[in-house]
């Protein structure tokens, strides 16, 4: 292969992959996942199926106050068919502790990185440690 197609290839790839990547990505707006993600933090998604919901993950999920509002929350249980979320502030997170479970159907994205990939995972690691990392509420799509 010569240097000019390999070139092309990669670039061709790099190319598909940002395109990828944007789709894929939604930017906090609240205040209700601090200090885990701060407003302006952006997230890769990918689609939600309820059988790969975990607690602990961070979802995108339909706002059951608005259905055409997306929120962002941390997965605290997953049972029967519902989940329970929460933000990481809960002075300033509306979640679970108002609404109760909500269909995991309600569930549009799970949240697989930060990008660009800087800071904490998004997952906590222990209650001790969860302590320290909080996370955030609206979102949009950049």
């Amino acid at each position: 292969m010569t240097r000019s197609v390999r070139l092309l290839t990669l670039l061709g790839v790099a190319a598909a992959t940002a395109l990828l990547v944007r789709r894929n990505l939604v930017e906090i707006r609240g205040p209700s996942m601090e200090p885990t993600l701060w407003p302006g933090d952006r997230l890769v998604t990918v689609p939600a199926h309820p059988r790969w919901l975990r607690a602990g993950q961070i979802v995108v999920l339909d706002d059951p106050d608005d259905p055409s509002h997306r929120i962002i929350k941390r997965v605290v249980e997953v049972a029967g068919g519902h989940v329970e979320v929460r933000g990481d502030d809960p002075r300033r997170s509306t979640d679970g502790r108002r609404w109760g479970p909500v269909p995991s159907r309600a569930v549009r994205r799970i949240a697989v990185t930060r990008w660009p990939a800087v800071r904490s995972p998004l997952t906590r690691r222990s209650r001790a440690t969860s302590e320290g990392s909080r996370a955030s509420g609206g979102v949009t799509t950049p």
